[in-house]
């Protein structure tokens, strides 16, 4: 018959750093808010603790000596190194940042075209990327982000001046005005340019 527990303590990370749930069977599960090399670190300084001496039961503190059944040399645990080796290659040990995070940026913008607003969605992925990265990383995917912003307004532009042609016409009332949006949106495709020439891969 399978035990069921008598009470359930739910741990989540808006009150725990770092949560670690074994089952019987199957792959640990892991879930860490803090960087990930303090929480390897974490889990190996609790391994070297379950290797140590108690030296807190009633007998050793009555003593002051090891007591023989709870501060006997304990064989470290069956697997734990195993256990301790995949958690910390599932959290990841490293910090190097990534050397192509320009061209996921650029897959991504590709990836959300066919959304109504991709670089907004496209933005969206790259805050809820939590990889490390450089500031000059940073700084070439706000250029590549804003560029395509930029080309978003100008295709906004066009299709603003299209459909004010397409109602009214070109005549001497409205050849100053489609002059005027044809100007902007050259500014905009110069200005969308001139930002992708500052991004450095």
């Amino acid at each position: 018959m399978t035990r069921i527990p008598d009470a359930v303590a739910v741990a989540s990370l808006d009150t725990h750093r770092l949560i670690v749930a074994v089952p019987n069977e199957g792959p640990a599960d892991i879930a860490c808010n803090l960087p990930r090399p303090v929480a390897a670190h974490i889990l190996r300084q609790l391994a070297n603790s379950l290797e140590g001496p108690a030296g807190a039961c009633d007998t050793a503190l009555a003593t002051a000596a090891p007591c023989p059944i709870h501060d006997a040399p304990v064989p470290r645990p069956t697997g734990l190194d195993a256990l301790l080796d995949h958690v910390a290659a599932s959290i990841g040990s490293s910090e190097q940042p990534a050397t192509d995070w320009v061209a996921d940026v650029r897959s991504a913008l590709a990836f959300n075209a066919e959304a109504n607003h991709p670089t907004v969605i496209t933005l969206r992925d790259v805050l809820l990327d939590d990889a490390p990265r450089t500031p000059e990383q940073a700084l070439a995917a706000a250029l590549v982000l804003l560029a395509a912003h930029t080309r978003e307004l100008s295709a906004l532009a066009r299709r603003d001046a299209d459909e004010y042609r397409d109602e009214h016409g070109v005549n001497r009332g409205t050849r100053g005005l489609l002059t005027g949006m044809q100007h902007t949106r050259r500014l905009l495709d110069q200005h969308a340019t001139s930002l992708d020439a500052q991004v450095t891969e």
